[in-house]
């Protein structure tokens, strides 16, 4: 909080430069009173005075600069000299460093202790300046966020693990029961949620907490790769594992057998939906936490990735009435987030859709979903019909993995039913291969299925840091492409934004094979998926290989992501 004589300068100095009236500054003063917070602080938040006047003027006062500290692309050696508990602690967010002189934004620049401290940390002299404090807190968040807390909790447990309490001063927690000694540390249930936490932070998509011989390793999936997010001590294994498990509701005392489980928590103001796998190994259970999407974080149709061409001719495709549509693809290659996506679209009054799923991942509104329960005998075949009397004018099965399935969705599809479904097979045109396989008659395939599409899924190169770079020789000998035809690549630096990977999102690449007369026949006399490709190719079909580079060559993303998704060969 300001002192008074800090105050009456600012409001002085703020009169006499014509940006607010006296009346209008001590009013300010009375609100800021009543909401306990500082006058700066109200007059920006309220516009009553714009951000930067008030601070600017408050830093004159101060004889520093003031500084917007969003405009900053802070370099990663320069955010390690101060710890996130700190930064957090302090308010202060480190900008860049001149010879021995470290320069850092702070809320309170008049805090002498806490410059102290910073200046013993990064072990240099401090030179601080004024920044808006609401700048400061999404600085903390877009930098620190909460891996920072993560590992500073880990250490405050591994110190408190290493010194035992003695029993006689009642804080020995070695030899109590573990569920005793699980709920008596509170620390253990924050460090939960914190890893919880930073894993919504950063986009991952799931939670890896494996035991290893001498430690916990916790890793996150984002943007489709695993990357290591914090180790624990292993005498914090058990506390952990124990934690997660409270939450899935599973059976705490059960190690030798697989177990599944759902948790439901509020994160940042959502309640986050995760399922929950446990499966035993040789240094203890080893926990997988899917986090599951709702309607919100289906991203438009438009944005799936299809080159405009092929949406143009996908979006005809989803309008029809009836016939069936396959997605192809590996586990994890975005298939039922582009069916998602499609259903999304056309998801109106006056449709009745209705899905089949193994699991649900994503809760659409107005959307009937079926969850598979094998175990209760509802399978895809038997659930499939069930919703044929339920009215339905589009259906969705997760997946189509056998005959019974297949025949069922195709009867669907052939009377009047719009079907989506999955299968997996490397490309579009493997899709009549794969169902003559499972015994369905060709004449049923032909006359049922629309379009076939395969879809993978690269990573974006970050918008933030994007520039353009040499790719070498080898990538693009990989990809098969000659020195005649090369053509500019972009590479992502690294930077906040992207976690300094140089990649921030992913998106679909595609091969969308629709079905026309002449594949028809060719689906009829049962030829193979090479010569069905070759037919869709005289009407404009482009491979899995040619989308991908067209991507690449728009700056969306890199040869290395298209050498890792696509069998170039």
């Amino acid at each position: 909080m300001l002192e008074t004589a800090e105050r009456e300068i600012l409001g002085k100095k703020l009169v006499e430069s014509g940006a607010l009236t006296t009346d209008q500054f001590l009013e300010a003063e009375s609100q800021a009173r009543d909401r306990g917070v500082c006058v700066s602080e109200y007059l920006a938040s309220s516009g009553i005075v714009a951000k930067s006047k008030v601070f600017e003027t408050l830093a004159g006062i101060y004889g520093i600069a003031y500084v917007e500290v969003l405009n900053f692309q802070i370099a990663k050696e320069i955010l390690l000299t101060i710890s996130g508990e700190l930064a957090q602690r302090y308010k202060a967010v480190p900008l860049f460093k001149i010879g021995d002189s470290l320069n850092v934004a702070m809320v309170n620049p008049l805090d002498t202790a806490a410059i102290d401290h910073l200046s013993q940390s990064a072990q240099c002299s401090i030179d601080v300046c004024l920044a808006a404090p609401d700048e400061i807190e999404e600085c903390l968040k877009r930098y620190y966020g909460s891996a920072s807390a993560v590992s500073d909790l880990l250490k405050v447990l591994a110190r408190e693990r290493s010194q035992p309490k003695s029993a006689g001063g009642g804080k020995d927690l070695k030899n109590k029961p573990e569920v005793t000694r699980f709920s008596e540390n509170h620390s253990v249930v924050q460090l939960v949620d914190l890893i919880m936490k930073q894993a919504h932070e950063e986009g991952a998509s799931d939670i890896h907490v494996e035991p290893e011989e001498k430690m916990l390793r916790i890793r996150y999936r984002v943007d489709g790769v695993l990357r290591e997010a914090s180790t624990a001590p292993k005498q914090l294994e058990s506390e952990i594992l124990t934690r997660l498990k409270i939450l899935a509701q599973m059976d705490i005392a059960e190690t030798r057998i697989p177990q599944d489980g759902r948790i439901k928590l509020v994160l940042e103001g959502k309640e986050a939906d995760m399922r929950v796998s446990s499966v035993p190994t040789v240094y203890g259970e080893n926990i997988v936490i899917r986090l599951l999407k709702d309607s919100a974080s289906i991203p438009d149709l438009p944005s799936v990735g299809f080159s405009p061409a092929m949406f143009k001719e996908f979006q005809a495709l989803i309008h029809r009435p009836y016939g069936m549509i396959l997605e192809t693809g590996p586990t994890g290659s975005g298939k039922t987030t582009t069916l998602y996506a499609a259903l999304a679209t056309i998801n109106t009054v006056d449709r009745n859709i209705i899905t089949v799923e193994d699991p649900v991942e994503y809760k659409l509104p107005m959307i009937r979903q079926i969850p598979i329960n094998a175990k209760a005998g509802l399978t895809f075949a038997n659930a499939l019909r069930s919703i044929l009397r339920q009215d339905p004018d589009v259906i969705m099965v997760g997946e189509i993995r056998d005959r019974e399935t297949a025949e069922i969705a195709i009867q669907s599809a052939l009377t009047g039913h719009l079907v989506f479904s999955t299968l997996h097979t490397n490309t579009a045109a493997g899709v009549f291969v794969r169902l003559a396989d499972m015994k369905v008659e060709p004449f049923l395939i032909a006359s049922s299925v629309i379009a076939a599409i395969s879809q993978r899924l690269v990573r974006k190169v970050c918008e933030s840091c994007r520039k353009e770079s040499q790719a070498p020789e080898a990538l693009w000998s990989a990809v098969n492409i000659p020195e005649s035809e090369r053509f500019k690549v972009y590479k992502g630096e690294g930077c906040p934004s992207c976690r300094f990977s140089g990649y921030r999102g992913r998106i679909g690449i595609f091969e969308l094979l629709k079905v026309t007369e002449s594949i028809q026949k060719l689906v009829v006399a049962n030829r193979d998926a090479a010569t069905i490709e070759e037919e869709a190719r005289k009407n404009g079909f482009k491979t899995l290989r040619e989308d991908a580079l067209e991507k690449v060559r728009a700056g969306l993303t890199t040869l290395e992501e298209v050498v890792k998704a696509v069998n170039i060969a």
